[in-house]
């Protein structure tokens, strides 16, 4: 059998699109071209795919396909067009051998921002006579340059990778794409149901051992729907695959307007389909309210991020997910989709919650044991809407970017009878510490050396108290040097939490009038389905009560 147990990425929406475009990013930071180096503790087969382009050149590129409207990426930036010409005279021996048509589309020219207008110059060799442009250690500012996710889309796609959806256009405030049930009908157009599901069949056919499937999508807009009929195609033909959802949401999609209400039935009518076509799923946001408008969002200690640009809050939702995800894309680890999603989902408990600590904190010439004893609880900070990740029953926990070396002070005189001092592996010793201080019935730790990579163009959002390792120091970082690494922690949890999220969220949905579900009622949905939607919720928060995990 193969060990590579690849996985197919799926991505629908705009937000999911910003995520995406930070994790693919983070994959291609972390990717080494020495030889004779040790090898990867990542296996990136898991998530790419080998291909050959026109000039019989080997290519690698996510084995993932994005959806998002007209104008949602504009006209991909020059440096992209160096694995597959879509204007050269031949054609790809991929592409020729498949079903797979390319449309191209002439949009207006947007001009490049600083960070693509030196990778232009690295990747062409230019020589203008001056110093030598490293990217991965220079400081860019693309606060205000960054609009759409593929301003700094870094990472190279195939060409079936980007569908488009013509039907809208991004930021239409005359056509505006917020209705889940207008994703549902979107569906049966012929860019989804052939062009789309043919990419894909593609992809599956290319894989050994198809592990399952990564899918996110926005919660908040149409996108939801179309990602529910996508699952329900998953469902049908690769019924044996593991199937790991995402519903993502940004405070900035919520409206301030009168409509503004429906983001929560958007949301219901999403979190009720995953529970019946996902394997498991995992709701992620910066913002407190995840589906209504909030003033407050995710406080990280050493970092201070602006959660009105999605570019910041995507850039923490990529980290989380890069690293939670480790360990079962591990080259060297046993575990799988399949089986991390059977130990935290018992009794029917899809929905788990996902947490974050960006940077770790941890003090450049401290220790790990030093740095448990001395931590409060807990280790980090929840990122799914209206829950936390206290009081689970099952949690998945990823630390990255300490190694063996630091498990102990130099000084450290061992006592026998501490079974904190005869730990092996940072995994090992933070186990320990969480069977003390986090009473969880079952916890699984996974530990790597290698640590987040954060180089260009990952945004400027570490305190200057972050030297360029990402460890926390006295003096603070030169504002021309960039923290190009840092160690982190992630986790999933089966918290009882989420029942209080299902409950916020029918309630918050039950406030919306008919009158005002109206328009959502001319497409795919009636009335009965929406009864049906809320009546759904109450009984999937029924299997997060305390008593039925005991």
């Amino acid at each position: 059998m193969n060990s590579t147990r690849e996985i197919i990425t799926l991505q629908f929406g705009h937000y999911s699109n910003f995520i995406g475009t930070h994790f693919w990013n983070l994959q291609e930071a972390s990717f080494t071209y020495e030889e004779n180096n040790k090898p990867l503790e990542i296996c990136h087969d898991v998530l790419y795919r080998e291909g050959v382009n026109l000039k019989g050149e080997v290519t690698y590129t996510p084995r993932m396909l994005c959806v998002d409207l007209k104008n949602g990426f504009y006209q991909l930036p020059d440096v992209h067009r160096g694995l597959y010409d879509l204007n050269c005279s031949n054609l790809d021996e991929e592409i020729l051998n498949s079903s797979t048509k390319i449309q191209t589309i002439q949009e207006e020219k947007i001009p490049s921002n600083e960070f693509f207008s030196d990778l232009v110059k690295q990747e062409l060799l230019i020589d203008d006579d001056s110093e030598k442009i490293n990217i991965a250690e220079k400081v860019y500012n693309l606060d205000n340059d960054v609009k759409i996710w593929s301003d700094f889309l870094k990472a190279r796609f195939h060409p079936r990778t980007i569908t488009s959806i013509d039907e809208y256009k991004h930021n239409d405030s005359s056509n505006v794409f917020n209705n889940f049930a207008q994703g549902l009908g979107l569906w049966d157009s012929y860019i989804m149901k052939e062009t789309w599901t043919d990419n894909l069949r593609l992809y599956a056919e290319e894989c050994d051992y198809l592990q399952g499937f990564h899918i996110s999508m926005d919660s908040l807009n149409g996108f939801g729907g179309l990602a529910c009929k996508a699952l329900e195609y998953l469902k049908d033909e690769y019924s044996n695959k593991t199937i790991i959802a995402m519903p993502v949401l940004s405070d900035n999609y919520i409206l301030e307007d009168e409509n503004s209400e429906l983001q929560a039935v958007n949301t219901s009518l999403l979190f009720s389909s995953l529970f019946e076509h996902s394997t498991m799923f995992v709701p992620l946001t910066t913002s407190s309210g995840g589906w209504i408008k909030s003033q407050s969002h995710l406080n990280l200690d050493y970092l201070s991020y602006k959660n009105n640009l999605d570019y910041h809050s995507s850039a923490i939702l990529a980290s989380a997910i890069d690293t939670f995800t480790l360990g079962y894309r591990s080259r060297f680890g046993n575990d799988s989709m399949q089986t991390m999603c059977t130990r935290l989902t018992p009794l029917g408990r899809k929905a788990v919650s996902a947490s974050i600590q960006l940077p770790l904190g941890f003090e450049s010439k401290s220790n790990l044991l030093d740095y448990l004893q001395n931590s409060t609880l807990p280790l980090w900070k929840p990122i799914s809407p209206q829950c936390t990740t206290e009081m689970s029953v099952a949690q998945t926990i990823v630390l990255r970017g300490i190694t063996e070396n630091m498990l102990y002070s130099n000084n450290l005189i061992r006592d026998s009878k501490n079974p904190s001092h005869h730990c092996t592996s940072p995994s090992d010793l933070l186990k320990l510490f969480l069977s003390f201080c986090d009473h969880v019935r079952m916890t699984e730790v996974h530990s790597f050396d290698s640590s987040l990579e954060t180089i260009a163009p990952f945004p400027n959002i570490f305190s200057q108290s972050i030297n360029q390792h990402g460890f926390v120091e006295s003096s603070s970082r030169s504002s021309t040097s960039v923290v190009a690494k840092c160690a982190a922690i992630s986790g999933l949890h089966n918290s009882n939490s989420m029942r209080d999220m299902f409950i916020a969220l029918k309630n918050d949905s039950s406030k919306v009038k008919g009158s005002k579900l109206s328009h959502m009622f001319n497409y795919d949905i009636d009335v009965m389905d929406y009864k049906e939607t809320l009546e759904n919720l109450l009984v999937l928060s029924d299997n997060y009560l305390i008593n039925d995990c005991l």
